[in-house]
């Protein structure tokens, strides 16, 4: 036999999933106490995580996942019930098992230089990167011990997510192994169910390990179905026949009704099977790939899309001298650009992570949170399926998290207030995502007291931020929770009333070029609505000319584009300069003032107004002329120089010069 072994880097990111699924599944068993489906999946995420923890030499994660299981074998058994007692231990034992995988990730190779738990007699305590296991070097080892060793496994093992070859995979790196395959049990095909387990096995095991080192790792794949039974036999290996004798004796005691098989003849007997691999393995479909290299592909592929822009300026001059070879160049460029759009959206697919990855985590945080504060709040997720770019998807990790706190903190009242006000006690918050034409929407809502505007105006007034005189609507009132330092709490708890917090996740959001926008209820909840592009690597943009400059604008924030005329101009005291777009009054924006340009467009008729959204507000922007619409390249200018107001990054046109790239929201804040 010669089995691949499993490394130990992919086992780390195999078990952080279950790790996660783990606690998924044991938050839907308190909602769902008498699942048995759900028991039974978070038994097979237990009993995977044990193995491959046992495989890759992490003794102490094997050991405490095998402690794990056992109480989940008690649940599946019926001699535990569910309670909220029992997933808040089950909870604490996988923050546990997460506790002891922590240090590995941080000392993963895309992290640091040191590695894995290592037993001993695998690799010296000096090794520093994680190794896969290999098969023992049998040349050099003693071959002193001979193990008869029996495994039938609970037929249902394969449903309840155990895996014979794993076990078998682990005992050939203790020595020699023979493995007789048993067909006895093998029903009529009419009665045969694939997912039930009809093989099982006689080995024999010749190694230096002694009989209490190997014994431990059959116990982790013993259950109360299976047969396992492991002898040592004190004979020379050469005497084959005494061993043959020996093994006829464990399946006697097996079993009488098996009949002795002669072991000096295998192929006179059809029940058996003496074999170098055991089962063929389907091919996985998926692979890992670590993000790094998505990042160099993605970086590749962006200057692909550079260079085709590049291509498209050298087929104008290619013209302009010769038509024929200027058509045939065309017709170049045109096809090469629809490969390189195709290869801009398959990278896109690879880098997309369902959102459902950030939402889960968030259960846990949600019950935690709520047994702290004696409240009754459940998290409804929608749409976890909707998939973002994995950078986004990040970034947005941080924000969400301080929402959703804010809602249960600020939002979700005490069960009694909610039945004072004639609700359910328990409150529901829910978490949403969608995509919506080239971008997703995620959607944070819950049904508590909702915002108080009068209450926000007031605090507003008292920290400067509005002028006495001034009376702001409803939505300007809303957008005051955004501003650096407001608070309308004086109390200062865990998770609120510093003052700090939404301006950030405002600007955390508008550095992704998305945005953010409020509505409330009085009474009956609030929700919070961002707008994120699927991806921050490669846009479209509008190249847009501001006097003799030239800027991208992101074209996800703009609306529509038009040119006034001198009668849809007003201005306003205290509102400034207005355009009257079919009855909605929307402010106007001279580019050129605020990013300080001469020689621009100063009269709105003359130029073009683009209208941009920022969170529920529009705004006209004065420009001179809309030049292009193309896939822009965002290169960030953070790694060579300080923070330039007003600008998001940079890109590179056609002709080589770089454009600028505009941070919207700056500018019209």
């Amino acid at each position: 036999m010669n089995f691949e072994a499993l490394p130990a880097e992919e086992f780390l990111d195999e078990a952080q999933e279950l790790l996660q699924e783990i606690e998924d599944s044991l938050l839907l068993l308190e909602e769902e106490p008498s699942s048995y489906e759900v028991i039974q999946r978070l038994f097979r995420s237990a009993h995977t995580l044990k193995g491959g923890a046992a495989m890759v030499g992490l003794i102490d994660l094997a050991n405490e996942a095998h402690e794990f299981e056992a109480i989940l074998s008690k649940l599946r058994s019926g001699t535990l019930k569910s309670s909220p007692q029992i997933i808040s231990a089950l909870l604490k034992g996988r923050d546990n098992l997460l506790s002891l995988l922590n240090p590995l990730m941080s000392s993963s190779p895309n992290n640091s230089s040191s590695n894995v738990q290592k037993k001993p007699t695998d690799l010296s305590p000096d090794e520093s990167s994680i190794e896969e296991l290999t098969p023992l070097n049998r040349s050099s080892m003693p071959q002193s011990n001979t193990y008869l060793i029996h495994l039938k496994f609970d037929p249902a093992c394969l449903e309840l997510g155990q895996e014979p070859m794993m076990l078998l995979r682990q005992l050939e790196q203790f020595g020699e192994l023979t493995v007789i395959a048993h067909t006895s049990d093998f029903p009529n095909w009419s009665d045969f169910d694939p997912v039930r387990l009809y093989l099982w096995w006689s080995i024999k095991l010749v190694s230096n390990k002694p009989l209490d080192e190997v014994d431990p790792l059959l116990e982790f794949y013993r259950g109360e179905q299976s047969e396992f039974l492991i002898e040592a036999i004190e004979t020379p290996e050469e005497n084959e026949q005494e061993v043959q004798q020996a093994h006829q004796n464990m399946l006697a005691q097996i079993s009488a009704k098996d009949e002795k098989i002669d072991y000096s003849e295998p192929s006179q007997n059809p029940e058996l099977m003496e074999v170098d691999v055991l089962e063929l393995p389907k091919t996985s479909q998926t692979i890992r790939v670590p993000v790094s290299r998505l990042d160099r592909l993605q970086n590749l592929v962006s200057e692909t899309v550079i260079r085709q822009a590049r291509l498209l300026r050298l087929n104008d001059a290619i013209q302009a001298t010769d038509d024929q070879l200027g058509e045939q160049f065309l017709q170049f460029v045109e096809d090469n650009e629809q490969a390189v759009r195709e290869l801009q959206d398959q990278i896109q697919q690879v880098r997309m992570v369902p959102v459902g990855t950030i939402f889960a985590p968030m259960k846990r945080v949600v019950r935690d949170f709520a047994n702290r504060r004696q409240k009754q709040i459940k998290l409804d997720i929608y749409g976890a399926e909707t998939e973002l770019d994995k950078t986004i998807t990040e970034q947005i990790q941080g924000p969400l998290m301080h929402l959703l706190r804010n809602a249960m903190d600020h939002g979700m009242e005490t069960p009694s207030d909610r039945i004072d006000a004639g609700k359910s006690p328990t409150g529901t918050i829910t978490l949403q995502a969608s995509q919506q034409q080239g971008f997703v929407i995620v959607e944070i809502a819950d049904d508590g007291r909702g915002l108080d505007p009068q209450k926000i105006l007031e605090a507003g007034r008292r920290l400067g931020m509005v002028a006495t005189d001034h009376q702001p609507s409803e939505q300007e009132v809303l957008q005051l929770i955004f501003q650096p330092g407001f608070t309308t709490t004086t109390e200062v708890t865990e998770t609120s009333g510093r003052g700090v917090g939404m301006d950030a996740v405002k600007r955390d959001i508008e550095a992704l070029l998305g945005n953010i926008e409020v509505s409330s209820q009085l009474g009956k909840g609030t929700a919070l609505k961002l707008k994120l592009p699927l991806s921050l690597a490669i846009i479209e943009g509008m190249l847009v000319r501001v006097g003799k400059e030239m800027f991208v604008l992101p074209l996800l924030l703009v609306t529509e584009t038009l040119r006034p005329l001198p009668n849809q101009q007003k201005r306003y005291k205290n509102q400034g300069e207005l355009i009257d777009i079919r009855g909605q009054y929307l402010p106007l924006v001279r580019l050129h003032q605020r990013l300080k340009i001469e020689g621009a467009i100063d009269k709105p008729e003359e130029g073009l107004l683009i209208v941009v959204q920022q969170g529920t507000q529009k705004y006209c922007l004065l420009v001179d002329s809309i030049e292009d619409q193309l896939p822009v390249v965002i290169k960030s200018l953070e790694e060579h120089f300080v923070h330039i107001p007003g600008i998001a990054g940079a890109t590179i046109l056609g002709d080589g010069s770089v454009c600028f790239i505009l941070d919207v929201a700056a500018i019209l804040n």
